[in-house]
């Protein structure tokens, strides 16, 4: 008697999968995410040189760092619609064919010291890193069996932490090595390189035609369907309030540790460090969590912990050891939150609009990337206290574990 081996089901289209779930698309996905974080944040530790070769005050660079925001939030919201008519995996090479150009394309700018040069080269770059995070998450979850997409996806995304913390690890001996085009090569050349790999590897998915059965629908009115609308309204707040205070901490904790705690300019910096290492750590942490109790739970929880460690260290008086730890804390709380939002849009959504779902969310929350900042310093112009504004970033984010509280409760 011979036994038939059935492939397994699609829990959203209902077709069978072509082929089991594959590693590599993980993988792949991993190191594409990887790099789009490395290359976010080239340019914020290239600035204080290129401010002295090119004699400004490092305030003059703010066009190029908004642009590269302002590209990646154009990518998000641009992605559904490509993925819904090019497919996933022609996106996500497109766009890392882009974003390397982009990279390489900074690299001339040297030889005329513009800011508006560098700012068109950066929204470029944007631009490719936007559409692809959204379609890699998307393309992950379609390939991994309904229970594991939370934790995979939170996985997936953690790569965007991991490629910053490996960008401030690579960068300071690069431009001391080779000068500061060098990191922008390695921004343009490490993803060429991936290209050939996405291009063999990933799986092809079909672009929506109006024959198409169980066509994508990258319409924003999907999110707004009867038992969607008020998910989507929880969750784009959540991600807003997080990407907020992630974003005016990364900005402007250097200044606060200087201002409020005894710093030097040269020692401030290792205070970004930790918040980075520390979303790391809450991302690893994240993904056994939303496994064991669901990624509502898991966001209240660290949010919660993030609040906590941030009333601390406004109040922190132990020295800088024990303040560095729990920026650590609080960091690995508020990435978590960062990175845990795209988990709740991947299991929010059906596959039909997945990548809609994740894509505006992410832009969404991507917005708190200039209101955080701008908040941040608009009270250190008011000559609000290092410590007072600490204290004050904690509000935002026990807003979210409220947010994600909601979600616990409509759960249940």
């Amino acid at each position: 008697m011979t036994t038939t081996h059935r492939r397994p089901m699609d829990a959203d289209t209902g077709k069978r999968q072509a082929r089991p779930p594959g590693r590599r698309i993980v993988v792949l996905a991993f190191l594409t995410i990887f790099l789009d974080g490395f290359d976010t944040s080239s340019l914020g530790f290239v600035v204080p040189t290129l401010a002295d070769e090119w004699k400004l005050d490092e305030s003059a660079f703010t066009p190029a760092l908004v642009a590269t925001n302002l590209g990646v939030v154009i990518g998000y919201v641009c992605s559904g619609r490509a993925a819904a008519r090019f497919g996933h995996k022609n996106l996500i090479v497109t766009g890392t064919v882009i974003f390397a150009a982009g990279s390489a394309l900074t690299v001339p700018v040297d030889a005329v010291d513009s800011v508006v040069l560098l700012s068109v080269a950066r929204l470029a770059t944007a631009l490719g890193l936007g559409v692809v995070l959204p379609a890699c998450v998307a393309l992950t979850a379609d390939h991994v069996p309904p229970a594991r997409r939370e934790s995979v996806s939170v996985a997936v995304v953690l790569a965007i932490a991991v490629g910053a913390v490996a960008g401030g690890l690579v960068g300071t001996p690069l431009i001391e090595a080779f000068g500061w085009t060098s990191v922008f090569w390695a921004g343009a050349v490490i993803p060429a390189l991936l290209v050939p790999f996405l291009v063999r590897a990933l799986p092809r998915t079909a672009p929506v035609t109006a024959r198409t059965p169980t066509a994508a629908d990258p319409s924003v009115r999907r999110l707004f369907a009867p038992g969607t609308a008020v998910g989507t309204v929880l969750l784009w707040s959540f991600a807003l309030l997080m990407y907020t205070t992630n974003y005016g901490l990364l900005t402007w904790l250097p200044t606060l540790l200087t201002r409020g705690y005894g710093f030097t300019s040269e020692q401030a910096p290792v205070g970004v460090s930790m918040i980075a290492v520390g979303g790391v750590v809450g991302g690893l942490v994240m993904i056994p969590l939303c496994s064991r109790f669901g990624t509502p739970r898991a966001l209240t929880g660290m949010a919660l912990l993030a609040v906590v460690f941030l009333v601390a260290t406004s109040q922190e008086h132990f020295g800088r050891g024990p303040l560095l730890l729990m920026l650590a804390a609080a960091g690995a709380g508020i990435v978590a939150g960062v990175l845990g939002q795209t988990a709740l849009a991947v299991t929010m959504y059906p596959a039909a609009s997945r990548t809609t779902g994740v894509a505006y969310a992410a832009a969404l929350g991507r917005t708190g990337s200039i209101i955080g900042p701008a908040v941040g310093g608009g009270l250190l112009a008011l000559d609000v206290p290092g410590r007072e504004i600490l204290l004050l970033s904690a509000i935002p984010v026990a807003l979210g574990a409220a947010v994600a509280s909601v979600f616990v409760v409509r759960d249940r």
